[in-house]
Formats: C-alpha cells, structure tokens, sequence
C-alpha cells in the first residue's frame, strides 16, 4: 500500500492509508436505482437541538446511500421539512432501513432508552448509537447492551461519553485507548469509535486510529454529522467497521480541506458537510 499521510506512520500496525479507504468507493454502476443504495434513517433532533437532526440527515444525504429518513418530532419536522425536501420524515423508525442512527441531539430521557432497547431486540441492520443514545445508556443501565440481539451495534462516544459508558476516569482511558476501546467493544460484541484528534475504530479484533482531520472538528455538530455519514454508508452495505473508518476518514479529508480555506478558527460544521464532495471526489479519482 501507498503511504499518503505521514502523521498516521506513528501507529504501525493500526495506519489507515488512502487506498484503504478508496476501496469503500466502488465505481457505481449505470443500471442501478435508489433501492441499490441502501435506506438509512435517522433518530435526532428536539427543540433544544434542531440542527443536530439536520446536520445528520444532510450528511447522510452526501454519504451515497438511496434513501434517508428521519425520525423526528413534529417540531424538528416543521423546521426542517422544507429545507430538506429529498428526507422522508417519519414518527417512528423504519426497521425496514439497512441502518438506523440514534440519539444526535434526542437529550436524555428514559423514552429514548426504552426506544434504543426496543431496536437492540427487533432490529436486523446495523444499529448506530451516538450522543444522548450513549448518555441514555450511561443514565438508565449499561444491561441493554448484554441483551440478545440481531442486529449489528456501533457506538461513537467521545471519550467522556466512553468514561461515563465504561465507569472509568477520562484520564485513565487517555492512558490506555486502544486497550480500553477493544476491551469494551469485544466483551459487548459490538464496533467502537472513540472520537478524538485520533481516533480509535475497533471491533475488539482489528483495530485501526484515524488520524485525518484538524481543530476544525473540535466544534459543535462535528459528531452528528460523523453519525449521519455513518448511517448512510452502512445503508450501502459497508460493515460497521468499515463503515467507521471510511466515515471518520472522508469527514477529516472534508476538515482539513476546509481549514484551508476559512482556517480551523473559522470553519463550522456546515462547511465540512459542503465540502465533503471534495473529500470523495478525492477518495474516488
């Protein structure tokens, strides 16, 4: 393989290389419809945190997959409904989809766990937990992920949703993340993504550290739209590892390109989703 990016030599066996993730890229062919894609839906937003809702579907628009649904209140609906025509908005999630995505901007609340414990029972695709889901997790009991399911499981936290999930200090996970994440994500079978400068993508057997991107993430909204992206990736049928490399890698191309043109002080959250186009035209030449 290529090496392309030197920072990401300091990790040895974990480096992700471009020609890792292009693979993720197929050329698509002509004779192909909406129903190729995949349909993603996602669980977001409340009328404290409207725009996490939106950052999630509009990047999972970008992502490649046929279909995006969200489930939504009807507040989030009325807000975002005219904006974002292409969505199809929806009261309560599509078991159908080939990926959900829940908990971007939901708060935490009993509702959503009994919620997130219903789809962790039912559901069939790959099941996407990220934000107050994760919150919800840590608040109301850690057993729902203990329980029998069908469905595959990937969880983004950051490393304070990953202490309040694991029971352990930030600063002793610093010490430790790889070990810490593949700990975790082997003994509830499920994919890890602990987000950071570098971040940790682990199903408890491979492990790989991304170390695209810049400062220009360190904002409000980045995590939603990595959920999001996510989602719509794992609707075209990557596997959730996969699935959160090639996400966390194409949103850092889109970052760092972005603070070349505005800096990393000045780029927010809807500059990245604009210019992710970029990012894979790049991943897809």
């Amino acid at each position: 393989m290529n090496k392309d990016f030197s920072q990401a030599d300091f990790y040895g066996e974990y480096n992700v290389y471009e020609s890792d993730v292009k693979a993720f890229y197929p050329e698509r062919a002509r004779n192909t419809h909406k129903g190729t894609y995949g349909s993603a839906c996602i669980v977001a937003g409340s009328v404290r945190y409207i725009g996490a809702a939106a950052l999630s579907a509009e990047a999972a628009l970008k992502s490649g997959c046929g279909y995006v649904k969200l489930t939504c209140s009807e507040y989030v609906k009325l807000a975002l409904a005219a904006k974002y025509p292409q969505v199809i908005f929806l009261d309560e999630p599509d078991l159908n989809s080939q990926a959900i995505a829940i908990g971007m901007g939901c708060g935490v609340n009993k509702e959503l766990y009994i919620l997130t414990e219903r789809l962790l029972s039912e559901y069939t695709g790959t099941l996407i937990i990220d934000a107050d889901g994760l919150n919800s997790i840590a608040e109301y009991g850690l057993a729902l992920l203990e329980t029998e399911r069908k469905c595959r499981v990937l969880l983004t936290p950051h490393v304070k949703e990953f202490s309040r999930l694991a029971g352990i200090e930030v600063n002793e996970i610093l010490k430790r993340p790889i070990e810490y994440s593949r700990n975790f994500a082997n003994d509830y079978g499920i994919t890890l993504l602990l987000k950071g400068a570098d971040s940790i993508i682990t199903d408890g057997k491979r492990t790989k550290i991304n170390t695209r991107g810049s400062t220009a993430l360190a904002k409000g909204g980045s995590g939603d739209m990595l959920s999001g992206y996510i989602c719509g990736t794992s609707a075209r049928g990557l596997e959730p590892f996969e699935s959160a490399l090639c996400s966390a890698y194409t949103l850092g191309v889109s970052a760092e390109i972005s603070s070349k043109e505005k800096t990393d002080y000045c780029v927010t959250a809807k500059d990245i989703l604009k210019n992710i186009h970029k990012a894979v035209k790049l991943l897809t030449k």
